[in-house]
């Protein structure tokens, strides 16, 4: 087989969804010991730009004949053949409007030239296959579905003095609803205010919204909703954190517009929190069932489950148990094991 060689761009990054993917089945690899190595920008270059143009110019340069490339985080040298892209969406060339025009436009540029190239492609629903085949049909013979995984030896039921910890940190002094997600268009903030907006004010003078995420360059968010006292804006909250965060929650509300898996649902099943998600895309193929389904583009929807959920324990527990063992199917040791068993199927070919 070739030897795996890691792009290693994204070490720089923030560490938000398709980072941490990286990160996660990489410490799979090291645990058990299966080999590879880094191909990274010099440390010297700071900005994301300048890095984004090393990959392009000069990554290729760092590999040998019998070395696999695998960039798991979206992008990869468009010059390197003997490489698998994991792109967990093309969220991008469908609504380039939720984008900066700059990134929107670089990727449009990019992106086919490269799945044209690669030897294969990992996504992480049938719904983003769906999607990537339909929008690049060439595609259809090199395309798999691997599902991320939960960390449950993070993601679990913290006990109270940690979740009351975290609550002092963020001075959350009411019971709240939380979401987590960057400020990005696609995470439908706007949808979920107008919703928080529509509960009976009893609701809103007695609990807090609380959206934990960061802003980010490459989004066109703008807050459309108004916002009173109610809602609280965390700004990017550590990885260490998110478990108490999700445990202290009522309910995890997330009803994203576009997603190519939706891993925070899985995180706050994991930590035992009811959810309310979207029933499009792939939150359709990952959470029905397991939790309050609702078109995300009706925020009076969205209002009624979780009012739904905040006026009924017994509907919160029944909800929680069986999404609970749900999310235990989902395993990092299982995706980092069938992404290598993909890695030397390509190699070898």
């Amino acid at each position: 087989m070739s030897n795996i060689v890691i792009n290693g761009h994204f070490k720089a990054q923030q560490a938000t969804g398709v980072q941490r993917y990286a990160r996660e089945i990489i410490k799979e690899f090291d645990k058990k010991g299966w080999g590879y190595r880094y191909a990274e920008p010099p440390q010297k270059l700071i900005s994301d730009k300048l890095r984004q143009l090393w990959m392009q110019g000069g990554m290729p340069f760092q590999l040998s004949g019998d070395e696999l490339l695998w960039s798991p985080t979206n992008i990869g040298p468009v010059f390197c053949r003997n490489q698998v892209l994991t792109l967990h969406d093309i969220s991008d060339q469908l609504h380039a409007e939720w984008f900066d025009a700059q990134y929107a436009g670089w990727r449009s540029v990019v992106l086919p030239p490269l799945l044209k190239r690669v030897k294969g492609i990992i996504t992480v629903s049938e719904y983003s296959k769906q999607t990537i085949i339909e929008q690049f049909p060439s595609t259809w013979d090199k395309i798999e579905v691997i599902y991320n995984g939960v960390r449950t030896d993070h993601f679990y039921l913290r006990p109270e003095k940690e979740i009351n910890a975290v609550k002092r940190k963020y001075n959350l002094q009411k019971p709240y609803v939380i979401t987590v997600g960057s400020r990005d268009p696609r995470k439908n903030i706007n949808g979920l205010i107008a919703a928080w907006n529509q509960l009976p004010e009893r609701i809103r003078n007695e609990m807090e919204l609380v959206i934990a995420g960061g802003e980010a360059s490459k989004f066109a968010f703008q807050m459309e909703e108004e916002v009173d006292d109610s809602v609280r804006f965390l700004g990017y909250v550590p990885y260490e954190e998110l478990p108490a965060l999700y445990s202290g929650a009522i309910v995890f509300a997330f009803p994203s517009h576009f997603e190519g898996f939706g891993l925070p649902v899985l995180e706050a099943m994991a930590c035992r929190t009811p959810v309310v998600t979207s029933n499009t895309t792939s939150l359709k193929e990952l959470a029905e069932g397991y939790a309050l389904t609702v078109n995300p583009r009706e925020p009076s929807e969205i209002a009624s489950a979780i009012h739904k959920l905040l006026d009924s324990a017994a509907e919160r527990k029944q909800l929680t148990e069986k999404a609970y063992h749900y999310a235990q199917e989902f395993q990092w040791s299982r995706t980092a094991e069938k992404t290598r068993q993909y890695l030397i199927q390509r190699g070898l070919e």
